[in-house]
């Protein structure tokens, strides 16, 4: 579908200035021991959207995949409103407990402080972390080592972190969508990278749902 200009659906833009209004960047008690992850991919007029589940070592506890007919034109800013159907499928055929979502997309780092992850987080009233593997928005200098992160900052806010998982590769964002602080999204983050740019759960979703989309 042909891209448009996102001023063209001021309901949306409406929509989204109230589902900011609803997010709490504090952290839930107790610890995060299952960690989902959340990716979706496209083949013409479908989108494939692939959950996974990992326990606290990564060990993978449940997946799912859902697929939805793309209704809406691809509008930068608006991915949620596009790509919802199949996410939130995915995610509700899982049956384990999700302590916290890592949601490929951004989330406060968005021109509107709006991004995907932010938008599930707000929907399914859970905790959500986005990362994504290019900056949307913000100012930041790219970290030179690995493992090492600096401070990704927007209009005077800090929105998340720029974090070089691995030498030779570029850095991933990282940044809290809702029902979690900023340095906690980054430790859950740093908690499942194992040799990979991306984070294990979201590297597993990407793969799961590749393979959906070819199958198909």
């Amino acid at each position: 579908m042909v891209a448009q200009d996102a001023t063209q659906f001021q309901d949306l833009l409406r929509l989204q200035t109230a589902i900011v209004a609803r997010v709490v960047l504090d952290d839930p008690s107790g610890n995060f021991l299952s960690i989902g992850a959340v990716a979706q991919s496209f083949s013409n007029d479908v989108v494939f959207s692939s959950a996974v589940v990992v326990d606290a070592l990564m060990n993978v506890i449940e997946e799912s995949i859902a697929s939805a007919k793309v209704t809406m034109p691809y509008i930068a800013g608006l991915l949620f409103f596009r790509e919802r159907p199949a996410a939130i499928a995915a995610l509700k055929e899982l049956r384990a407990k999700l302590d916290v979502l890592i949601v490929h997309g951004r989330s406060i780092n968005h021109p509107r402080f709006a991004g995907f992850a932010l938008h599930l987080g707000v929907v399914l009233n859970a905790s959500t972390i986005g990362v994504s593997k290019t900056m949307l928005c913000g100012e930041y200098v790219e970290p030179d080592q690995a493992c090492h992160c600096v401070p990704l900052k927007f209009r005077g806010r800090h929105l998340g972190f720029v974090l070089k998982t691995m030498i030779g590769t570029k850095p991933i964002f990282i940044s809290p969508g809702h029902r979690i602080s900023l340095q906690y999204a980054l430790r859950v983050v740093l908690q499942c990278v194992i040799n990979h740019r991306l984070p294990e759960p979201l590297r597993l979703a990407h793969i799961k749902v590749r393979q959906a989309r070819f199958r198909e």
